[in-house]
């Protein structure tokens, strides 16, 4: 009995995965480019004459500091190894607990009397760190869903899903440490150094 060669097909997952990383890629950048033009309207409103310096609450280096843990325990969840599971919780707790972080900075600088309508530094402070907020908890959203995947999705989407977070995981810690950068170190001098005066400023 002869038996007919059957026609190769191609495994339509690695199909899926580049969708799955080329949505995610588009994403980042038009997150980028929202943040972008954040940061230029934040460097153009600085060189104004009522700019006040940016708050530095410490709380914000903490922050920090737990981002870039949860960007550390996403990454080593992507590792075929029996600790997955626990370094995907911790990723995400991390985030929450960043999350959780900026909150209390708000909180901080409301009772100081440092609200959105004080001054356009302010009003920065809040919608950079209030925005970056939002692009995590939509990370935790997708975390959630890949931690509710673990029992009943196949390997294959669970790797796919976290390699996809630790991703997005390591571009929010990106965002947050340029935002960051540009909060505490760049001053009108440096904007004027790098730009020219603005117009109307004294010569």
């Amino acid at each position: 009995m002869t038996t007919l060669p059957r026609p190769l097909v191609p495994d339509p997952r690695p199909g899926v995965q580049n969708a799955g990383r080329v949505g995610l890629i588009v994403f980042m950048a038009v997150a980028t480019t929202l943040f972008s033009l954040l940061l230029l309207a934040y460097a153009m409103r600085m060189r104004e004459p009522d700019w006040q310096p940016v708050p530095h609450p410490a709380l914000l280096g903490w922050n920090t500091v737990a981002l870039a843990l949860a960007s550390v325990a996403m990454q080593r969840a992507r590792q075929p190894a029996p600790h997955r599971v626990a370094w995907l919780v911790c990723g995400g707790v991390l985030a929450a607990v960043f999350v959780a972080g900026q909150l209390t900075v708000w909180r901080m600088l409301s009772a100081a009397g440092q609200t959105v309508i004080v001054n356009p530094s302010d009003s920065f402070l809040y919608l950079l760190t209030g925005l970056h907020g939002l692009h995590v908890l939509g990370g935790l959203a997708a975390w959630a869903m890949t931690l509710s995947m673990l029992r009943h999705a196949d390997p294959f989407r669970v790797q796919r899903a976290v390699a996809l977070c630790a991703l997005y995981w390591h571009f929010l810690l990106a965002v947050w440490l340029v935002l960051l950068a540009a909060m505490w170190w760049l001053t009108p001098a440096i904007v004027a150094a790098l730009c020219g005066p603005s117009y109307g400023a004294a010569p």
